[in-house]
């Protein structure tokens, strides 16, 4: 059946993740040392890490969606600052408006662009996610017909309903869509799961973890994908 749609991961295929999110929370300790000192003084940024962390696993009705969860943040630090419900409201927006600016600073890897626009060519580009990057304020949203979130689907890859509520909302089927993501659980194995073709990109060249059904093919640069599409 003919190749309908290219779904792709976001965060470690398209540009490097952790860097980004380094970088971002970095920059977001700065503002808040500029504009609300009491956060800093009393968290470093591997402290408020930890609190993140803590508050997923104490609120897991929202855990996959990583602006709820970076919002319901801001109003724990708010509160523990003692402000009143309209200065919360402000500081959740001002500090997740900072936050987002920065998160979306990504570098992407050089075969990102060149490549998506071969493909776009011929074939839907969606993005399939479990962060909240944006691709408009990325500068990809020209290329993709669309982005699909854990927090539109209600669960992260590699529950099956990411991939199946893709599936039902385009009326697709599985046979038409294969997926790219870099990693073997969240993307290849999450994909498999809804019956989905998926491609390992492997830009590490690590080993495939033994214990899951490998990839349907594996690639080490993204701008190896057109030719390989074009040939199945």
């Amino acid at each position: 059946m003919a190749i309908k749609l290219l779904t792709f991961d976001l965060d470690d295929t398209l540009w490097p993740c952790m860097i980004t999110i380094l970088q971002t929370e970095e920059r977001l300790h700065q503002w808040f040392a500029k504009h609300y000192p009491d956060i800093p003084d009393q968290y470093s940024i591997k402290q408020l890490r930890h609190k993140r962390i803590q508050l997923a696993q104490e609120h897991q009705h929202i855990a996959h969606d990583l602006t709820a969860l970076r919002k319901k943040s801001f109003s724990q630090l708010s509160q523990e600052m003692g402000h009143s419900q309209k200065q919360e409201e402000q500081f959740i927006q001002e500090a997740f408006d900072f936050y987002f600016i920065e998160r979306n600073k990504v570098n992407l890897y050089d075969d990102v662009i060149p490549t998506l626009e071969i493909l776009k060519a011929h074939y839907q580009l969606g993005a399939v996610t479990n962060g909240n990057a944006d691709i408009y304020r990325i500068g990809l949203g020209h290329l993709f017909s669309f982005s699909w979130s854990a927090a539109d689907a209600g669960q992260q890859k590699p529950h099956p309903i990411v991939f199946d509520s893709l599936l039902d909302k385009h009326n697709l089927k599985a046979s038409e869509v294969i997926h790219i993501g870099d990693d073997p659980i969240t993307d290849i194995q999450g994909a498999q799961q809804s019956g989905i073709r998926s491609i390992w990109l492997n830009r590490n060249n690590l080993p495939w973890p033994e214990k899951l059904n490998p990839p349907f093919i594996e690639i080490d640069q993204l701008n190896q994908l057109p030719a390989i599409i074009k040939s199945l």
